[in-house]
């Protein structure tokens, strides 16, 4: 592979990511300490800066467990099982517990978009899963990474760099002061890693977020912390000015400066094209956007015309509101393509089409009761709705 050397940090020293203590049992042993008795305080700050959803999240089995009877390997799932979605939620007791850990078992990951499109933070992760892969090296990622990470300072942030498993892998973050809407957060993404050629990688990094679909969890990354297979604690790149030595921190000093990060503040972000998220107000479809006036024809069978200026509506609730459609025809694939299709041929732009009822600020609906806390009441508007 071709190293190209980006004159972004020209003249900085570029010293060997791997740690001269690695291998040292008891150093070790005292590093995994320093993030045991810190996790309180990294358990708060996790999850009120970078918990996108409750929800899900990422879960890394222990070694015994991550090839089944068939011989199959799976390192990690999506928690809680399925069963319990909706009963067990992400919280700071298993933040704690991440951590704490003591082996991979316990090691957690975020997903990076939450059920409303938005996120909390970027990462890139620019990594090495096979060090027999020769067309990837420690030396090349690292370039690319500080690369980046200088590319990131230059415009305002203040980004976390990660020597995510001491094998050559890392993980650089930003994280916003507010959730951010995913689809601009994404494109920002790509932007930063466009030259990822330039800086001798012959394929891009993965980012986080991925593309946001309501009816999807996406893609989850692994927290600070242990590793969830090698002995190795997360360590942070030191990036006081003119330090020569301890370029990387370990331990209360890593963790110290993750908690002191500057988070990235709404005006900056929107002056590099990340916009703020915005609430959601979900409409129905039949008797709100489409008029029904044919009554149901079958799920993908759409005779009528738009409600009058239902177009100029949407499109001025858009300017404030994330608007998206949920509608009983949503029910399969074929109906959402049939919504998808319908609103495309009447030049009606929405922000997305559900499949799954999506958590929303607001509910429009022809056929709704609006509950105002009076049961009395709500009953006698449902006996006199629509005589």
């Amino acid at each position: 592979m071709k190293l190209t050397v980006d004159n972004s940090f020209k003249g900085s020293p570029i010293r060997s990511p791997v740690s001269d203590n690695m291998n040292d049992s008891s150093f070790h042993e005292r590093i995994a300490d320093e993030w045991r008795e810190r996790a309180p305080e990294l358990a708060e700050w996790t999850f009120e800066r970078l918990v996108n959803r409750t929800d899900v999240w990422g879960r890394y089995l222990k070694k015994q467990h991550r090839e089944n009877t068939r011989g199959e390997r799976n390192n990690a799932i999506t928690a809680p099982f399925r069963d319990e979605r909706g009963k067990v939620f992400l919280g700071l007791s298993s933040l704690e517990k991440h951590f704490k850990a003591k082996d991979g078992g316990g090691v957690l990951g975020l997903h990076s978009v939450g059920s409303d499109g938005s996120s909390r933070w970027i990462a890139i992760d620019i990594d090495l899963h096979d060090e027999d892969d020769l067309s990837v090296t420690r030396e090349g990622n690292f370039v690319a990474a500080k690369g980046w990470l200088t590319k990131l300072v230059e415009m305002g942030f203040d980004p976390l760099l990660f020597d995510s498993n001491g094998r050559g892998g890392y993980h650089l973050w930003i994280i916003f002061d507010q959730p951010m809407r995913t689809k601009s957060v994404r494109k920002f993404a790509e932007s930063v890693v466009s030259d990822f050629d330039k800086k001798g990688l012959d394929a891009p990094p993965d980012l986080f977020p991925g593309n946001f679909r309501s009816h999807h969890y996406g893609s989850w990354l692994r927290l600070p912390g242990r590793h969830h297979t090698h002995q190795h604690y997360s360590r942070v790149w030191n990036d006081e000015p003119w330090v020569e030595d301890n370029l990387w921190l370990e331990g209360h000093e890593a963790i110290d400066r993750i908690l002191r990060t500057r988070l990235a503040p709404k005006q900056l972000c929107e002056q590099l094209g990340i916009e703020p998220s915005r609430k959601t107000v979900c409409l129905d479809f039949d008797g709100v956007i489409h008029s029904y006036r044919s009554g149901w024809q079958g799920e993908t069978n759409i005779p009528d015309p738009p409600i009058h200026r239902v177009d100029l509506a949407i499109k001025q609730l858009r300017k404030n509101f994330r608007v998206v459609v949920f509608s009983a025809r949503c029910r399969s694939e074929e109906g959402v393509l049939a919504v998808e299709d319908w609103l495309a041929r009447h030049n009606i732009e929405v922000d997305e089409v559900c499949m799954h009822k999506p958590p929303a600020f607001v509910y429009v609906d022809d056929r709704a009761v609006a509950f105002t806390g009076d049961w009395d009441e709500t009953i006698a508007n449902i006996h006199a709705f629509r005589k």
